[in-house]
């Protein structure tokens, strides 16, 4: 499960307040406050009226001391001027104990009274539910505040994912001046700018394309005119020129045309195994598998099977082959040769356009848009390409295609 923004900023504000309240909590049964100074002056004040005088009897100071003060909640202790214990309430509170908290009091006639805190107070229940009341609501009011926070974030991600994609017009709601408005305002502004590079750069190959196919026809015009009286070895150079010119305009073009209409498939029922069996007579390929029919664009997937064929034949070795092997869901097509095959250190890069592997002689080893053409294609039909070398030896390209799109 990932980890949602929102959860983590309100997991993190719950997890504050309810920090807080415990501490709170804790401290507040922990802590006792003593009473007033004021209040234990005027305490004493009020005993030393109220109390007989220190020259009489030891019990009848006890006696009147005890009936004062035995409503009182905290430890108190009266002592006389020589240092002797007259009475106590509560816990006794013993001259020397050096304790935190317990107030000395000296009356006018020089007897003492200790006044320590209380022995124990009575928590206020209300009190405690208050915190967790208090901590609850807030937790509650939090979620829609961290939600709309993230929900932005969230957006901003699901449109990168979108530009990703190849879809260039995905754009993002700009709302108030804060710091993610500003991000979604940077981010449409850069998405515009690369939706107009790429489009610059399809329109360019485009009319580079169609601009090249005036003087080919011309040169293949000259070539044709020129007929016998050319040598041989000239015009086979200028044929073979002029049909590698023509193979890449026309991918070229077919490239271009599936990057600016990338939903430009026209799709219909068709037998793989024969349609496999005409591409590959040409070819003198062998075909084997059982008739399986597909969901695809004719035109596209008899282009990605002849341009297999065609890498085959240029840079592989005899004999050639196709195989059919239908799944569930998927159909998995397999075209070998017999040749040396790839270099492992070259297998990652095969299919980038006019990819050469390194110390390739012209004419030989790779070019062009040929395998670069066919992973598109197959990628437009929900599918995949990849190389594979096969344990007798020889070059393999598998190609996972959807039977349904």
């Amino acid at each position: 499960m990932r980890h949602k923004l929102y959860w983590q900023i309100y997991f993190t504000v719950v997890g504050s307040l309810v920090l807080f309240a415990l501490l709170a909590g804790l401290l507040y049964q922990w802590h006792d406050d003593p009473p007033p100074r004021r209040l234990i002056h005027g305490t004493a004040n009020l005993l030393a009226v109220a109390l007989p005088p220190a020259d009489q009897a030891i019990a009848a100071q006890a006696e009147a001391f005890t009936r004062l003060t035995q409503e009182f909640d905290i430890p108190i202790s009266l002592y006389a001027a020589n240092g002797q214990m007259i009475a106590s309430v509560g816990e006794p509170l013993e001259l020397k104990q050096g304790k935190p908290r317990i107030f000395q009091l000296r009356l006018p006639d020089q007897r003492l009274i200790l006044v320590g805190r209380p022995a124990h107070r009575e928590k206020n229940p209300g009190l405690l539910a208050g915190f967790a009341m208090l901590a609850l609501a807030i937790a509650v009011a939090a979620i829609p505040l961290t939600r709309k926070l993230s929900r932005r974030l969230e957006a901003l991600a699901n449109q990168l994912d979108a530009l990703g994609e190849g879809n260039f017009s995905a754009r993002l709601p700009v709302y108030g001046k804060d710091e993610v408005s500003r991000l979604s305002i940077r981010f449409n502004h850069a998405a515009g700018q690369i939706a107009e590079l790429l489009n610059a750069h399809k329109n360019l190959l485009a009319h580079a394309s169609h601009e090249l196919r005036s003087p080919l026809a011309r040169l293949q015009m000259a070539a044709t005119l020129l007929g016998d009286h050319a040598p041989a070895h000239l015009q086979k150079e200028l044929s073979q020129n002029i049909s590698e010119l023509n193979e890449l305009v026309e991918e070229i073009l077919l490239m271009s045309r599936l990057d600016a209409r990338p939903d430009s498939l026209q799709t219909q029922r068709l037998d793989l195994l024969a349609l496999c069996q005409i591409e590959a007579a040409p070819y003198q390929a062998s075909v084997e598998g059982p008739d399986t029919e597909i969901e695809a664009d004719p035109r596209l997937l008899k282009r990605l099977i002849r341009n297999l064929l065609e890498n085959a034949r240029r840079y592989g070795a005899a004999p050639l082959s196709i195989r059919i092997a239908p799944e569930t869901d998927r159909v998995q097509l397999y075209i070998c040769d017999q040749g040396e095959g790839i270099a492992a250190a070259a297998q990652p890069r095969i299919f980038e356009p006019f990819y050469r592997p390194p110390g390739t002689p012209e004419g030989k080893g790779g070019h062009g848009l040929g395998l670069a053409l066919v992973k598109r294609i197959a990628e437009h039909h929900g599918g995949r390409v990849e190389y594979q070398t096969p344990a007798g030896g020889g070059s393999c390209f598998k190609v996972s295609l959807k039977r349904k799109i």
